[in-house]
């Protein structure tokens, strides 16, 4: 297991060759264009989206926010499963990414509830039940869309990845958490175009983690 500065290397490394950069310039793109779009037009719809400030005396308004609010769930999710799937499968085409990002959007999503139940869990517990209970079951998300394998089966591997390597493991979480919160803090500041250069990087700060699993789940092929 490499420490976590050469994970970050690494990543910046894969990221920034220039075949690499231009695939991941390309999903991001399209993404960001997808999200912004229907984020301006929720906004030109809906200005104020606080549930107090809405006309429940409006029943088309309501319907079409709820609809709203769920295009944008969706699109949300869409987005984060295709950011997964350029890191999984950077060496095939960009149409194929797409595909998988849509394909296995359920499978994100149902193995996202499932690990926050537990983590919630663990916070009704005790906060220390919760910490654990993250770490044991954080490489489970890319178990399940990265080997295919059940929720069930992806969580009983992740724990034992991590088995034997917890506070390794943990404080490579941890700088690999403050490093994608520097890279979100330093260019949210930039004027206008701040947030949409965050979502443009969020497979560099993906890929340390994805580095850490892939060197953790070798035992697992």
């Amino acid at each position: 297991m490499k420490t976590p500065i050469e994970y970050i290397k690494e990543a910046g490394g894969i990221y920034t060759t220039k075949e690499n950069f231009i695939f991941f310039a390309k999903i991001m793109a399209v993404i960001i264009i997808v999200t912004t779009s229907l984020s301006y037009v929720f906004n030109y719809f809906y200005p104020v989206t606080t549930f107090e400030n809405l006309d429940y005396s409006n029943t088309p308004m309501l319907i079409a926010f709820f609809l709203f609010s769920v295009l944008g769930f969706l699109v949300s999710l869409w987005s984060q499963t295709t950011t997964y799937y350029a890191i999984f499968r950077k060496t095939e085409s960009e149409k194929e990414v797409f595909k998988l990002g849509f394909k296995n959007m359920p499978k994100l999503f149902l193995v996202s509830i499932v690990v926050g139940l537990i983590i919630f869990l663990g916070m009704i517990l005790l906060v220390i039940p919760a910490i654990i209970f993250a770490v044991w079951y954080s490489f489970s998300i890319l178990l399940v869309l990265d080997k295919g394998v059940g929720i069930g089966q992806a969580l009983k591997q992740s724990k034992s990845m991590v088995s034997g390597r917890f506070w390794k493991i943990l404080g490579r979480s941890v700088v690999f958490g403050l490093f994608s919160f520097t890279i979100a803090i330093v260019f949210s500041l930039v004027p206008y175009a701040g947030n949409i250069l965050v979502l443009f990087l969020s497979p560099l700060t993906l890929l340390p983690f994805y580095l850490l699993y892939k060197d953790l789940s070798i035992n697992l092929e």
